[in-house]
């Protein structure tokens, strides 16, 4: 499979200059009583004169305009206008996500400039479709509930919101949270790959004995998704927001199970089984290919920047297998993911609606997001097809790791994300860091971040429960 390297989710450590600070801005309940998002615009001559990156297939066709950063997105471009009469794509900007969510934001500020449609990662919509002012059309208006059998319950989940009656984005695609592990490793000090956290420590302990220098694996205090899932994994619900009560959050970031699963990598921290490195450093970049680290717990995105690094041997040095569980009954959980969502300021909301229920809708689009931009994708029918689950990847030694990565994907249920995710993300990063490399108090830490981010939500205006 030709893939990319993608960064997905970790781009959004990026976005933290987006936190909504004051009342009125995207992610507060309160501001202008008009909401534009609620307003059908009918002009299909707007984007005439529109200056596209891609060439236009059929110049005299309706022009919609499109934000995104997909690899390949141009020639997802180009499919999509050869197969269409009566709309173009208009690539008018590839910028990366947090310089074109700043963008987007100043388009908001001066209420002119943004896109028709908009890529946007599930953990950002709630922040530009909250609140009175929502900035991110209601799709259901426009018949996105046909589709809605096409994908998976999970993405599809991330795009309401958190909420039942409205759809903010048509899925692209998921980050399905797996394990890849040094086979090498593993067999040199003979040591079973772990299928459970308690066989994960285990294992870190018998490597470390039997003299392997490096660590089992990483807990990054600076992870902010990564770490979610592994809430969720314990069953832990960390926030509850809908699009559809837009005034009120729930944050339960100091429950038990979050207690326990902190306190698991705080005990494994300390007797140096696993380090604490930051991801999207120049050294965490170095150690996930140099035998510093025996597994990496990631999502499935992480595929195409280990194909993509030069020097890293292929073959069977490297293995995918489901990430550790507590339990059996533990949920798949999940990193990352964007979608397509049009904007309150297309001047014909209609075709913005169609191009983004439309732009990944047949089989050849979906084979370019998957074979030439390294998405991984929630249709479900790609999902399930034979070719794709039994396609070898020479990188991890032909073995056929969408067997191991699709039912995860299919697996995953959704999570709810706060108005302010930035704000929490970067709280959290501060209390995980005084945690794992300072040896803070898990429990007073814990309730110190949630008195932390329930008084900034009181203080936008949110009414908060756990």
């Amino acid at each position: 499979m030709k893939t990319a390297r993608l960064m997905g989710a970790s781009v959004l450590v990026a976005v933290m200059a987006l936190t909504a600070g004051a009342c009125g801005s995207p992610g507060s309940p309160s501001g202008s009583s008009n909401n534009e998002a609620s307003q059908v615009h009918n002009d299909a001559k707007a984007n005439d004169t529109a200056k596209c990156r891609n060439t236009v297939k059929k110049p005299n066709a309706e022009k919609v305009t499109v934000w995104a950063w997909y690899p390949a997105f141009g020639k997802l471009v180009d499919h999509f206008n050869e197969t269409h009469d009566d709309l173009q794509v208009c690539w008018t900007s590839a910028d990366q996500s947090a310089k074109a969510y700043s963008r987007f934001n100043t388009t908001i500020k001066a209420k002119s400039g943004a896109p028709d449609v908009i890529q946007l990662e599930y953990a950002v919509m709630p922040q530009f479709a909250s609140g009175v002012e929502k900035h991110l059309v209601d799709l259901s208006k426009f018949g996105v509930d046909k589709i809605r059998s096409n994908y998976t319950a999970g993405a599809w989940k991330d795009v309401q919101l958190g909420g039942s009656k409205g759809v903010y984005g048509v899925p692209v695609d998921v980050g399905p949270v797996v394990m890849y592990y040094r086979k090498d490793i593993f067999d040199k000090y003979q040591v079973k790959p772990p299928t459970t956290w308690d066989e994960y420590e285990q294992a870190g302990r018998e490597l470390k004995q039997k003299g392997y220098t490096g660590h089992i694996g990483n807990w990054q205090p600076n992870g902010t998704l990564f770490n979610y899932a592994y809430y969720d994994q314990n069953g832990a619900k960390v926030f509850k927001y809908s699009a559809n009560d837009p005034e009120n959050v729930g944050i339960n970031i100091n429950s038990d199970k979050v207690k326990k699963v902190v306190s698991f990598w705080q005990k494994l921290a300390k007797d140096d089984i696993v380090a604490t490195d930051d991801t999207d450093t120049a050294e965490w970049n170095k150690k996930n290919v140099d035998g510093s680290y025996a597994t990496i717990i990631h999502a499935s995105w992480l595929v195409g920047y280990l194909n993509g690094v030069s020097g890293v041997q292929e073959g069977s040095q490297w293995q995918i297998a489901k990430a550790p569980v507590w339990d059996q009954s533990d949920p798949d959980v999940n990193c990352g993911g964007s979608g397509m969502a049009v904007t309150d300021q297309t001047k014909h909301t209609e075709a913005a609606a169609k191009v983004a229920m439309e732009l990944f809708g047949d089989d050849a689009a979906q084979d370019i997001a998957v074979n030439d931009s390294g998405l991984y994708p929630t249709w479900t029918k790609k999902l399930g097809s034979a070719a794709f689950l039994d396609r070898q990847e020479p990188f991890f030694g032909n073995q056929k790791i969408n067997k191991i990565i699709a039912p995860v994907a299919q697996g995953y249920k959704g999570y709810q994300f706060l108005p302010f995710q930035t704000y929490a993300n970067d709280e959290q990063t501060k209390t995980l860091s005084a945690i794992l490399r300072d040896g803070k108090n898990v429990s007073t830490s814990l309730d110190s971040l949630q008195q932390t981010l329930s008084d900034y939500a009181k203080q936008q205006g949110f009414k908060v429960s756990q």
